[in-house]
């Protein structure tokens, strides 16, 4: 019973760490050479490859993002992390969330449901 009592301990001081994430994007056209040969590519903040997200399990990770493509929808599909009762908030465009039109805003919000290091995000146009 002692053990069972640590463990809960152990996992309730885990939660308490937790701490809100939060991130400012700016999707934009920036130009790279993911192949060897430059062209725009899709750019978060003015960066290509896109930047790597540092959470933890427990974490809430909120997102703005602003699409500044101009002539392009896009959304922010993120691999890896479970999407539990977030649904809304996976960004597969036309699937599970609308697309994110040129000059407009999202904010993408959810809890952090296991333990990766998250460095693949797919940005879709649509």
């Amino acid at each position: 019973m002692a053990r069972f009592g640590l463990i809960a301990l152990a996992s309730w001081l885990g939660l308490a760490a937790a701490k809100d994430v939060y991130l400012d994007w700016n999707v934009t056209w920036v130009n790279a050479s993911p192949d060897g040969y430059e062209r725009p590519v899709i750019g978060i903040n003015g960066e290509w490859p896109c930047p790597q997200i540092d959470v933890v399990v427990g974490d809430r990770l909120i997102v703005d993002v602003y699409n500044g493509l101009g002539n392009e929808s896009t959304g922010i599909h993120w691999h890896g992390f479970h999407q539990y009762a977030t649904g809304v908030m996976d960004g597969a465009s036309g699937v599970t969330q609308c697309p994110i039109a040129p000059g407009s805003h999202m904010q993408y919000h959810f809890q952090v449901r296991a333990s990766y290091l998250y460095t693949e995000i797919t940005l879709m146009m649509i």
